[in-house]
């Protein structure tokens, strides 16, 4: 509310600068960032889409691999020759040695040169057997460690453990065939007699790590996107980045922080090797593309700013300064000065104002004028009236002489009438409240009632009948004498016939109910639709408060359930029902009005 009040205080052209300014560019702005989140949310899932593929094709093309790896490892069990050798007993064999001499020619250079043929990736084979301490081998390094033993590498054990599968040895290093230790990736598994199922050796069939990079060679042909393989040990065993490979993941992902909200990162897991396959690339250099979208949207989306700003200013101004010219005239003549005449240029609504204003000068000039003859009229007047009027209290002062005087002369009946206008006079002149308690209201009627049968010579008599409950609850003032002074003045006739006149005041459920019936002469149809419609009572009654006058007062205040309810019989009398809600001394009429509407 505070900020729509600054904006209503500013002047026209301010108004219409900003009001034309965000027409134009809160679309402008709104339509523009739409576009670039709906353009980058397209291009990102384009390119999340692209890595995930180049990740599937990874593995893919892994598990190719992984699979050849596997399917060497298992010619060596349909060599039956083979399995014989390995469960051959050399201590029952007469030329031991040039046995096991005959033996490792036919392993190392028939079924091993035959597996290497096959698959050209295998870089050297090794058999461990059980039978004896002899190594079959044959690589394409003909270094070999004599003094090493695999027995006590976890890769080792896991694959005598795992005798009835094929197992992947991820990044290690080769000790036995090298000079130096070479890192390979490897195969092994467990060579069982198919027959007895007893273990005959342990086949280890390795590839060189740098098989990968050939395999993944085309992957550095993406800039900037980190991609790399980790093993089931947590090694890095191929990376975009030569300098990751051997790394364990830990490092890795301690290096890159890929957790950052600046990193997109995709991840696959292969089924058949267990690899997990990484693409890492930075939020920043992915976005590149866009963000020079963005850029350019920016500038375009500023040019267009700065043109709104530019029309906004001289629309509003052509609009403005002629009703700035025209607020210039008004408040010479809100400083008097009458004498002014607006320009009429445009057939526009500034120049029928112009105009219009024109007219009004003139108008107000000649109504001025009337107002001053007026004011002195009402002066004159007003003096008059003040020379004439009577101050209460002085009547009040007046009047209690008179009533000690009567007192005094012992002429009782002058005392008592002069106590009533005392009491009368004192309720329409003190409380100047709209509303008075119920037991006010009836001692009022009651001293006005008696001072009615002094001047009708007590032509009627009167009975006022209030229930003790509703004494302290609240009406409306002067809301029953209407009705008291209407009986009197219209109902009762001068004639030999005793009239009587009651007033009875008792609940109703939550309402209070007053019931004012005579046997007066009663009213026509017609002259009570009249006199419902009264606002004013005649000039000789003792105030101007009609019946009508009472009946929107109590709609006003309570509600269309309360009123005033007529009901006369020409000739017979009338009865008169008003109802009010019950309204305790405490309660306002407010809340009252509320529960009498609903």
């Amino acid at each position: 509310m505070r900020k729509w009040s600054r904006f209503r205080d500013r002047n026209i052209r301010q108004k219409l600068f900003l009001t034309y300014t965000l027409l134009m560019i809160v679309p402008l702005v709104v339509i523009s960032i739409y576009f670039y989140i709906y353009a980058m949310s397209v291009f990102e899932s384009r390119i999340v889409k692209s890595f995930q593929e180049t990740n599937q094709q990874m593995v893919s093309t892994a598990d190719s691999f992984v699979s050849s790896m596997f399917k060497s490892s298992e010619q060596p069990f349909y060599d039956e020759r083979l399995m014989q050798i390995l469960s051959k007993d050399y201590s029952a064999v007469n030329y031991e040695t040039f046995e096991k001499s005959m033996d490792f020619r036919y392993i190392s250079d028939n079924v091993f040169k035959e597996l290497m043929t096959f698959n050209p990736d295998i870089d050297s084979i090794l058999i461990y057997p059980v039978n004896n301490s002899l190594i079959y081998r044959r690589g394409y390094d003909t270094t070999f460690n004599y003094n090493y033993s695999p027995v006590t590498e976890p890769w080792y054990r896991t694959i005598v453990n795992n005798a009835e599968r094929p197992i992947l040895v991820g990044m290690h290093e080769e000790k036995q065939m090298y000079a130096k230790p070479r890192s390979v990736l490897s195969v092994g598994r467990v060579l069982v007699d198919v027959g007895t199922y007893q273990k005959l050796g342990v086949l280890l069939v390795n590839f060189r790590m740098d098989k990968l990079e050939k395999l993944f060679s085309g992957l550095g042909d993406k800039q900037d996107v980190n991609q790399f393989i980790v093993d089931e040990k947590g090694t890095v065993v191929f990376s975009s980045d030569p300098a990751m490979i051997a790394m364990k993941y830990s490092q890795v992902m301690e290096k890159m922080k890929p957790d950052d909200e600046n990193y997109y990162v995709v991840h696959d897991e292969s089924n058949v090797s267990g690899w997990h396959f990484y693409s890492i690339v930075l939020r920043d250099k992915l976005l590149a593309e866009i963000n020079q979208i963005r850029n350019f949207s920016t500038l375009l989306l500023l040019l267009l700013i700065v043109l709104g700003f530019v029309t906004a200013f001289y629309v509003s101004g052509s609009i403005s300064n002629p009703i700035r010219r025209l607020n210039r005239l008004m408040r010479k003549v809100e400083k008097g000065d009458f004498d002014v005449t607006a320009q009429q240029d445009s057939l526009d609504e500034v120049g029928h104002l112009s105009r219009t204003f024109n007219r009004m000068t003139v108008e107000i000039k000649d109504l001025i004028e009337q107002t001053k003859i007026e004011e002195k009229k009402k002066r004159s007047a007003e003096l008059n009236a003040l020379q004439n009027q009577i101050n209460p209290h002085f009547i009040y002062n007046t009047l209690s002489v008179i009533k000690w005087m009567a007192q005094a002369q012992m002429a009782n009946n002058i005392t008592e009438t002069v106590d009533d206008m005392i009491k009368v006079l004192s309720f329409s002149t003190r409380n100047t409240q709209e509303f008075v308690s119920i037991e006010e209201e009836a001692a009022f009627i009651h001293s006005y009632l008696e001072l009615l049968q002094l001047r009708y010579f007590n032509v009627f008599d009167f009975e006022i009948d209030v229930a003790p409950d509703v004494l302290e609850c609240r009406t409306l003032k002067f809301m029953v004498q209407p009705f008291v002074e209407n009986a009197v003045f219209h109902g009762f006739a001068e004639d030999s016939r005793q009239y009587n006149l009651s007033i009875r005041v008792q609940r109703k459920g939550s309402d209070i109910q007053f019931t004012i019936s005579d046997n007066g002469m009663g009213i026509s149809e017609e002259q009570l639709s009249r006199l419902l419609q009264q606002e004013m009572s005649d000039a000789q009654t003792m105030n101007s408060i009609g019946v009508g006058n009472v009946s929107r007062r109590l709609k006003l205040h309570f509600g269309e359930k309360y009123g005033v309810t007529i009901n006369s019989v020409k000739g017979e009398g009338t009865t008169v029902l008003i109802l009010i809600p019950a309204m305790e001394h405490h309660q306002n009429h407010a809340g009252t009005r509320k529960e009498g509407s609903a």
